[in-house]
């Protein structure tokens, strides 16, 4: 993820996003700068510009991304 990914999200949103992930890479004893961090990340990003508008919904939507994306790809 660059930088340019963050550009469609305002200063609450990226605020919101680098919360959500935090609390998730902790809560799973995952560092965030992992290659599963990352993808985490990655993956919040995309599901604030697709719409998810509060912290609950973004941590609720970001733990059935990552279960379903463990099995897709396992990471690490």
């Amino acid at each position: 993820m660059s930088l340019l990914d963050l550009l469609p999200l305002d200063e609450s949103q990226i605020d919101m996003v680098t919360t959500v992930v935090h609390q998730w890479c902790k809560g799973h004893h995952v560092p965030i700068e992992s290659g599963r961090g990352r993808v985490a990340m990655t993956t919040a990003v995309s599901l604030a510009i697709g719409g998810e508008h509060s912290s609950q919904a973004l941590a609720e939507a970001l733990g059935r991304s990552m279960r379903i994306e463990q099995f897709k790809r396992p990471i690490e």
